[in-house]
């Protein structure tokens, strides 16, 4: 990723309320001394224009370093308010905030802007009053047109941020239709060499082994009857995934005999979560594909749900030939960022899908995102 690239996701992440920021720490300070910079320059010239010695001696001296101070307690404060929230609060908490899609996002950040603002222009004239020992801060807190200035202020810049927001949500809004869209067609189309491999090895066992062409012309037809069944509607169910994932996972086993071994754990509760269909499938093809296949003992591949603190945890997990083993052509790359764009149309930064060494060797790749209040089990 280059400089711009990386220093762009980082003002994106900006408003964003995350435990674990993916942004290294020398872009998150650029930005916050960019800001600290345009703030400090803008109301030492508003200064300046106002008391007629822009540019002088004493405006040097006094009002620009004075105002820059003041700039840089701000960022720090809203730095460390933000921060701490992040690092303290639950992450349901952060969860449900991220997930506003109306007026209580603007109101929240807004509120919460105006308040690390006031804490950090107060914290900045008084240490504005020690540096250059004049009595600034109680002249300026009982002077009417700093409590003007400060609410017209606070009042665009909560303007602007509503202006964001909406600009972003409608931004987001017609990227989940694009993706869905691109989705519609990615289940529209099995692909074809699964298609064409499947019904030769049917083809080929129908005369020396037709009880286990039988039972593959069956298995493949509970898979066709599980993915395509997902076709007619937006969301699935955790249940209806495995069962799909199932009916994959014993096609496979079919065609790799004892080289491929399957674990499956859904626990009860969790049978009725809704999510987006086929959001599993291209992570068991990879493990299958990537890791077990190119290994003449084949593997182990363990689907698995859970709720961790609030949220829906779903981990395929291999122990094939790990991230760093030899790539095998006609992967699933485009498939692992078709499910990135839907879970971040969806959740936002609140759901991620990881790839991850496991304990042991093999790969782990988890997607995460939280649960909703009435995600309820299937009867």
């Amino acid at each position: 990723m280059t400089f711009l690239e990386e220093l762009g996701q980082a003002v994106r992440h900006q408003r964003m309320l995350m435990k674990h920021r993916p942004d290294r720490a020398r872009f998150r300070l650029l930005i916050y001394a960019a800001w600290m910079l345009f703030f400090g320059l803008a109301f030492a010239v508003a200064a300046g224009l106002q008391r007629g010695d822009l540019g002088a001696a004493r405006w040097w001296q006094e009002q620009l370093p004075a105002n820059l101070l003041v700039s840089a307690c701000v960022m720090a404060c809203f730095f460390a308010v933000f921060r701490s929230f992040e690092k303290l609060a639950p992450q349901r908490w952060l969860d449900t905030i991220m997930g506003w899609r109306d007026w209580r996002s603007a109101v929240f950040f807004s509120v919460v802007s105006m308040g690390c603002s006031l804490i950090g222009v107060v914290t900045g004239l008084l240490l504005v009053d020690v540096i250059w020992n004049v009595p600034n801060l109680r002249y300026v807190l009982g002077n009417l047109g700093f409590w003007r200035q400060f609410l017209i202020v606070s009042v665009v810049i909560s303007s602007i941020m509503v202006w964001r927001y909406r600009a972003r949500l409608r931004q987001q809004l017609m990227q989940a239709r694009v993706t869905e869209a691109q989705l519609r067609l990615l289940q529209g189309q099995i692909e074809p060499h699964f298609l064409f491999n499947t019904l030769a090895n049917v083809q080929s066992l129908i005369d020396f082994d037709p009880g286990r062409a039988k039972l593959m012309l069956e298995r493949f037809t509970d898979y066709l009857r599980a993915s395509l069944g997902q076709l007619r509607g937006e969301s699935t169910t955790l249940a209806q995934e495995f069962a799909m994932l199932e009916a994959y996972l014993g096609l496979m086993q079919l065609r790799m005999g004892e080289r491929l071994r399957v674990t499956l754990s859904l626990p009860a509760e969790l049978a009725g979560v809704e999510l987006q269909p086929l959001l599993v499938q291209p992570l068991v093809e990879n493990a299958i594909h990537h890791g077990l296949e190119p290994q003449i003992a084949g593997g182990t591949v363990a689907v698995s749900a859970r709720r961790v603190d609030g949220r829906l945890w779903i981990e395929v997990a291999d122990d094939g030939q790990g991230l760093d083993g030899p790539r095998r052509r006609g992967g699933n790359g485009v498939a692992l960022g078709n499910i990135r764009s839907r879970l971040a149309a969806r959740f936002g930064p609140s759901a991620q899908l990881e790839l991850l060494p496991r304990e042991g060797g093999g790969t782990l790749a988890r997607i995460q995102f939280p649960l909703s209040s009435n995600a309820a089990p299937q009867s």
